[in-house]
């Protein structure tokens, strides 16, 4: 081969070669990059998932705290047992004091297989559990009872941590303890409730209200959103109603009926994302700062019609979410309440009328 026709073969052949050395670097240092971002959110994140929910019970702390500490007691709660009854335990030590210690076996899709440990205890006020699951996959927990009596009246906070250790808490950012298992501790603590109330004869009976379906049709709301206390809803409802109509107005549109629009609903802060709603026309535009446009989109949904005043909420609440766990059921967001006549137009409470429609998947 002639020289000069060999240095083109090899002038061809360098910037290839340039090519595939940029290409390689740049995959080394995506991989770095990677590697980095993984490394940095394991000791970033928390290595634990946590579950916390609270329920307040007509009962004294004492009471209470006698029927949790037990572990025996404690089955009775817990969710997970009662859909395994074929679960088997056993017990160590003194119930009710620490060092005792249950063990179970049950189905693996249900119970699984694991140990319950008393580690702590504070009289009237603290029950302390270490938990280690066996089947089926292993895994360390720590749970807690949390209560604070106020005039015969106590909060009971249950709280639970799942230990995700590194590097495996990376997976924490793709899944929710809370949102897989939230229900569950819910349950639990109202089978704590509904038994302490009964043994104090605190219970309130609760009325049970007809479940109507329905499609919820997609729905612009015009509305003032915000962090709200319990005890603020009414007085906040009361002020911005009119500020979201006038505006509706302004803007040559017809308001809707009156609505609020829940978003989350926290018990152990008794706050509540709530928005003060009412439905607009799809073209309607807004132009306020405070008022915003919230759209809804067409959803299966549940409802209940209550005729009275507002003391019977809760039991239209249980209806729909009982409802809901009896033909398998999940609760969307937001929960809207539409109110055709209440204290703003309606002195008579007898005459108050209110639509709940829970959305559902």
């Amino acid at each position: 081969m002639m020289p000069g026709r060999q240095y083109f073969c090899i002038s061809l052949q360098f910037p290839n070669k340039i090519k595939q050395m940029k290409a390689l670097r740049l995959f080394f240092f995506f991989i770095l990059s990677v590697l980095i971002i993984v490394a940095v959110l394991m000791y970033v994140l928390p290595t634990y998932q946590k579950v916390e929910r609270t329920v307040v019970i007509k009962a004294p702390a004492a009471a209470i705290y006698n029927e949790l500490s037990k572990l025996e007691n404690f089955n009775k709660f817990s969710v997970w047992s009662q859909r395994d009854p074929a679960a088997k335990f056993s017990f160590s030590g003194k119930d009710g004091t620490v060092g005792a210690v249950a063990t179970w076996k049950g189905d693996p899709a249900l119970a699984g297989d694991g140990k319950i440990e008393i580690t702590a205890l504070e009289p009237d006020k603290k029950i302390v559990h270490n938990l280690s699951f066996s089947k089926p996959k292993k895994g360390n927990a720590k749970s807690s009872f949390l209560l604070n009596e106020v005039n015969g009246t106590t909060s009971v906070t249950w709280l639970f941590e799942l230990a995700t250790p590194r590097p495996w808490n990376i997976f924490n950012l793709f899944a929710s303890l809370d949102k897989e298992m939230g229900k569950d501790f819910d349950e639990g603590l109202a089978m704590v409730k509904a038994a302490m109330e009964k043994s104090y004869g605190t219970e309130v009976k609760q009325e049970t209200y007809k479940v109507e379906m329905l499609n919820f049709p997609a729905t612009n709301f015009a509305a003032v959103k915000q962090q709200i206390r319990w005890a603020d809803l009414q007085s906040f409802y009361a002020e911005h109603l009119p500020i979201v109509i006038q505006e509706v107005q302004n803007e040559g549109a017809a308001p809707g009926t009156a609505s609020g629009l829940i978003f989350s609903w926290d018990e152990k802060l008794q706050q509540a994302n709530y928005a003060v709603a009412v439905p607009v026309a799809e073209e309607t535009s807004i132009n306020n700062p405070i008022v915003q446009l919230v759209k809804i989109n067409a959803s299966k949904a549940i409802a209940v019609t209550l005729s009275g005043g507002y003391e019977k909420l809760p039991d239209v609440y249980a209806s729909l979410r009982k409802y809901i766990n009896e033909n398998d059921l999940k609760e969307k967001s937001p929960v809207i309440e539409q109110y055709f006549s209440g204290p703003a137009n309606e002195k008579d409470t007898s005459k108050w009328l209110t639509k709940v429609v829970m959305l559902v998947e």
